[in-house]
């Protein structure tokens, strides 16, 4: 097979993105990725990450894929950013929350924040994307947002089948009452 095609198969699984670490797995050396760059296959959106052309953009998706592949692996989205992603409440849209295992040493964006992801955790999946079931977010939301809007997303989340109404109703107490565990 191709080194394109291996590439192209990779990225399927990624929403079109490749990272140096997934292209020196496959057996592809850095100048073959710049090759692609410069004849336009492919595009470099961060360090030791590239998008595909070829690969349609699907939004918000797109982009959640090009941050966690950015920060690095067994990254997922945290708190406020996680709702945000599903659809749960409006948020602040300039500033991305990551949960990642290690400490990094990359120049990430000014909306980007980080925080340390609990050891063991293992992220819930939507679209592809890691991020935090809707209980932890929403649990790690609180003090961060208000209680109204933290209200609306348990709401929006048992409706969207995320969790049982007695699971709703103890969130719901939880975020009334400013507690951040069960």
């Amino acid at each position: 097979m191709k080194h394109w095609d291996l590439v192209q198969q990779a990225a399927l699984d990624s929403h079109g993105i490749i990272t140096f670490a997934q292209a020196k797995d496959l057996g592809i050396f850095p100048t073959e990725i710049y090759r692609w760059c410069k004849t336009g296959r492919i595009m470099k959106v961060a360090r030791g990450v590239f998008r595909l052309m070829s690969y349609p953009s699907q939004g918000m998706i797109s982009n959640m894929a090009t941050l966690l592949a950015s920060v690095g692996d067994g990254s997922y989205l945290y708190g406020e950013s996680a709702l945000a992603f599903l659809g749960l409440c409006p948020t602040r849209p300039y500033v991305a929350t990551v949960a990642v295992p290690r400490r990094i040493r990359k120049h990430l964006d000014k909306g980007v924040s980080v925080v340390k992801a609990a050891s063991g955790y293992r992220p819930y999946y939507h679209s592809g994307i890691a991020c935090q079931h809707p209980r932890d977010a929403i649990r790690s939301s609180i003090g961060v947002l208000e209680a109204v809007r933290l209200g609306e997303a348990v709401d929006e989340a048992e409706r969207l089948g995320y969790f049982t109404q007695k699971e709703a109703d103890e969130l719901r107490k939880d975020v009334n009452n400013g507690k951040t565990t069960s």
